[in-house]
């Protein structure tokens, strides 16, 4: 009796990988990315490593001879810091789910949620797009911000994505997948806007951007498209995605080598001495 209760927290197939090993995993996860998000705050504050962008605030002037003009918001020179924030932000995400909200986790991951990852992801990777966008040149403080908007609502409707279909695979319906398509939409504006700031800077200075700004620009568009075929393996139940357990695995491993990358090269990039 004990047993067919337990197996009847199940909302999706049972796993055969074990929640101990994730948990194990998160942990081992939590310190990689404390460790480099450490080094990379030292490392950006070293008076050696210098970059600079200003970072503009644009309001019309409602005269019609006279465009508007930009006016300085703040001096952004923190790189480091901004690199170490989206490293240590996914540190605390991991440390919730190894330690105090593991039980959460374990529990949601029976019905085919995560939810911390998904709120970890909202705020994490929408600090890498809005540095990512001021590498392609985006200097207004308001398109930054609605780009972070924009890429964090994607995130949330990956979350809505997963709860809105807790019971399709115990009841055998049809998967809804409104909430993923919104959330590629929402998905893409940062992407266009930064592939349009991108695409126009290769034109005036053709022959003159750094190749580490190319890679940024393949690299990480790769590995965030990579997440939305995750869950859309997961749903698809395709190969191993059909064990949810594998395709949350792959979702940690994703985060943890898109974050790296765009870290170091950060670091090889910009942080050159000077």
């Amino acid at each position: 009796m004990k047993s067919n209760e337990k197996e009847s927290e199940w909302l999706i197939p049972k796993s055969e990988i074990s929640f101990e090993y994730l948990t194990r995993f998160n942990r081992n996860m939590m310190f990689l990315h404390l460790i480099q998000g450490i080094l990379m705050i030292i490392l950006g504050l070293l008076p050696i490593f210098q970059y600079e962008a200003n970072i503009y605030t644009i309001y019309p002037i409602y005269f019609p001879d006279v465009a508007p003009g930009p006016e300085l918001l703040f001096e952004f020179s923190a790189v480091g810091a901004l690199v170490g924030i989206f490293l240590l932000l996914s540190a605390i995400a991991h440390f919730l789910i190894a330690y105090p909200l593991n039980r959460m986790y374990q529990e949601d991951l029976k019905k085919g949620i995560n939810k911390v990852r998904w709120f970890e992801y909202a705020l994490s990777s929408s600090v890498m797009i809005v540095l990512i966008a001021i590498f392609f040149g985006v200097r207004s403080f308001w398109l930054l911000f609605t780009l972070f908007v924009s890429n964090a609502l994607m995130n949330m409707f990956g979350l809505i994505m997963e709860q809105y279909n807790v019971y399709t695979r115990k009841m055998g319906e049809k998967i809804k997948w409104g909430p993923y398509y919104l959330g590629v939409i929402a998905g893409a504006v940062p992407w266009i806007v930064i592939t349009a700031f991108f695409i126009t800077a290769g034109l005036e200075a053709a022959g003159e951007i750094p190749l580490f700004v190319y890679l940024i620009y393949g690299i990480e568009l790769f590995f965030f498209n990579t997440f939305a075929i995750n869950m859309i393996l997961q749903y698809k139940e395709v190969g191993k995605w059909k064990d949810y357990l594998y395709g949350e695995r792959v979702y940690i491993i994703l985060s943890l080598v898109s974050k790296t990358f765009l870290a170091w090269l950060v670091f090889f990039g910009v942080f050159q001495p000077a």
